[in-house]
């Protein structure tokens, strides 16, 4: 049998390189997990694959195969050695006794030894796709509803209910909801599925997942997503990747509940303003608690940072607010990422008391929302 052979550029393999890179493992129990897998088909494709066990990707272009082959080469030294190659067409050429793959572009030779491509684990297998009626949204909204949930979500590394996002999608409208117990955000898009089921789909994708696939958006060009949703796994293709995860099981908590229905007292502030001066005022918090305090005063809103050791840090701006003075703290990174996450001019502030859950929304037609829980001042 003749050894893997074929020729592509550059640029090209970079992008795959780039879209499956960052789910190799560098410390694993299988040193397989850190490579990622190449396989040369004979129909001129190029398939590259890497998984951490939980997420597995699949990226796929176009090269010219001499001989089809697969192997598994190290992540990090093809990614560093390829970057550094200049914009020629680059040979691979495999040698399957030693399992070493000479690498040459231009005057430029390498050699880089891999781990044979039965080792790695098993591959999403698109036969096995046709099986499962997916839904088919626009890419667009689903990457805005991950921009401005899943930062929110608890770290993942709890594997908690709570480390996910939960996704609910009906015949128009596409809704992700994320919490990490100290904060919610939810926001409502709409959509056309073009899924004839008007059942609506449930289910919790783990933030790290979510963030993972914002990151391999970047390169991708399409407009539609196929979501095939299974009882324990999620698959998302598009016409150059597929990706698939694990599904987080158990009952999320009923967060509808938490939102208030109407807010006694009400703010409007021009979020540039908010997250200047909150910016400012930071540089003086305890790095450990992280609070600001925010003291809602006739049509101003006062915000104060200190810390007993270090000093004092204060701001104003306008606030169009007139109910009675009210002190309340927040973690102060939690407000941020809210008003940096929006892109309306300004934000809608919706207060209860100084220990009330309060409303974070965008002045704008955007369904979301930021719900944030104040910190109790000692």
């Amino acid at each position: 049998m003749a050894n893997m052979e074929f020729t592509i550029e550059k640029e090209s393999l970079l992008t795959n390189l780039k879209i499956v890179e960052k789910t190799t493992v560098t410390r694993g129990i299988q040193p397989v997990l850190s490579n990622i897998l190449i396989d040369a088909s004979s129909d001129n494709y190029i398939t590259f694959c890497a998984t951490d066990l939980d997420i597995n990707i699949v990226s796929k272009t176009i090269a010219s195969v001499k001989t089809p082959g697969k192997i598994t080469l190290p992540a990090k030294k093809l990614s560093e050695i390829v970057s550094k190659l200049s914009n020629k067409p680059i040979v691979f050429s495999l040698n399957e006794e030693t399992n070493a793959v000479n690498i040459i572009c231009g005057n430029s030779k390498f050699e880089l030894i891999g781990i044979s491509a039965d080792e790695f684990p098993e591959t999403i297998n698109e036969e096995d796709l046709k099986t499962v009626q997916p839904v088919e949204i626009d890419l667009n909204p689903f990457i805005k509803c991950i921009k401005y949930t899943a930062y929110s979500a608890a770290n993942y590394e709890s594997r908690n209910i709570i480390s996910g996002v939960l996704c609910t999608i009906s015949k128009d409208e596409l809704e992700m909801a994320a919490t990490d117990g100290n904060r919610l955000t939810r926001i409502v898009e709409k959509i056309s599925n073009a899924n004839t089921n008007t059942d609506e789909i449930n289910c919790v994708i783990p933030s790290k997942t979510l963030q993972e696939f914002l990151r391999i958006a970047s390169f991708v060009k399409d407009e539609k997503l196929n979501l095939y949703i299974e009882k324990t796994r999620i698959i998302f293709k598009t016409a150059s990747m597929i990706m698939s995860s694990r599904l987080l099981e158990g009952e999320y908590p009923p967060y509808k509940q938490l939102i208030p229905q109407s807010c006694e007292k009400n703010a409007l502030i021009v979020r540039e303003d908010m997250i200047s001066a909150l910016e400012r005022v930071a540089v003086m918090v305890n790095e450990r608690t992280n609070i600001v305090k925010f003291i809602f005063g006739e049509n101003t809103l006062f915000l104060k940072a200190d810390t007993p050791d270090a000093g004092l840090g204060e701001d104003s701006i306008p606030a169009q607010y007139t109910d009675e003075e009210l002190t309340i703290a927040f973690n102060y990174r939690y407000v941020l990422d809210s008003l940096k996450t929006m892109e309306s001019p300004n934000v809608k502030i919706g207060l209860g008391g100084s220990l009330s859950a309060t409303l974070f929304k965008p002045d704008s037609g955007d369904d979301y929302l930021s719900l944030i829980m104040p910190i109790q001042l000692r």
